[in-house]
């Protein structure tokens, strides 16, 4: 696994059906950082700088980076695809507004 990879969550009864890796690879513990990925909809709002909307296979998802988790490293089994260069500038300012309001 590696940073800003997404994977699949194992729980299919989730309301967030990726995960998001963002923690940097020099650090080796038992958890990753993980932002959830959850399915966007019409009509629901997305907070501005702290949230964005990825696409993953054809499909619309809301980052959602208020809600950051530490996820077990066994759960991260099936990797779905890596977030290219722009997209990985925009979680990190996602990251950035939630850690410094800017």
């Amino acid at each position: 696994m590696a940073r800003f990879d997404i994977f699949r969550n194992p729980n299919p009864r989730a309301a967030h059906t990726l995960y998001l890796d963002v923690q940097s690879d020099l650090v080796t513990t038992a958890t990753r950082w993980c932002i959830p990925l959850r399915h966007a909809t019409a009509g629901q709002p997305v907070m501005q700088r702290a949230q964005s909307t990825l696409m993953v296979d054809g499909e619309a998802f809301v980052l959602d980076a208020p809600n950051v988790l530490a996820v077990p490293g066994h759960l991260l089994r099936q990797p779905v695809r890596k977030l290219a260069e722009a997209e990985q500038a925009v979680v990190e300012a996602c990251i950035e507004f939630m850690l410094r309001g800017y």
